[in-house]
């Protein structure tokens, strides 16, 4: 059975859009050799504190949204900036801008934190 890869933008768009309506200001990526899973984080006063499961994906599956991600990332390290920006027709505001961190744990395991 051939499975099928993420589009990365409208995978994006809809990470973004449910991230922001129910006010989560992290998306993080954990990755092995294995597979990727991504998880919601809300760190707040007003609306409390929370974690979500998103998705977990085969990481060849995944690649394409890494990918995008990735590549928004070098571009702000070239341009020497603290935040990254996506950029896909499908999201209200056209953009999203995130600060990000990586943590490495060894082994082959990533740890990719989106600030949005």
């Amino acid at each position: 059975m051939a499975k099928e890869k993420f589009d990365a933008t409208a995978f994006l768009s809809s990470l973004f859009h449910y991230a922001h309506d129910f006010n989560f200001n992290h998306i993080i990526f954990e990755a092995n050799r294995y597979k990727v899973s991504v998880n919601l984080v809300r760190k707040s006063a007003t609306y409390g504190n929370a974690e979500v499961f998103y998705v977990s994906a085969d990481t060849k599956e995944f690649a394409t949204v890494m990918s995008a991600v990735n590549g928004a990332i070098e571009i702000a390290e070239l341009e020497g900036k603290q935040q990254a920006t996506v950029k896909t027709a499908n999201l209200e505001r056209d953009e999203q801008v995130f600060q990000f961190r990586l943590h490495e744990f060894g082994n082959g395991k990533y740890s990719l934190d989106l600030s949005i």
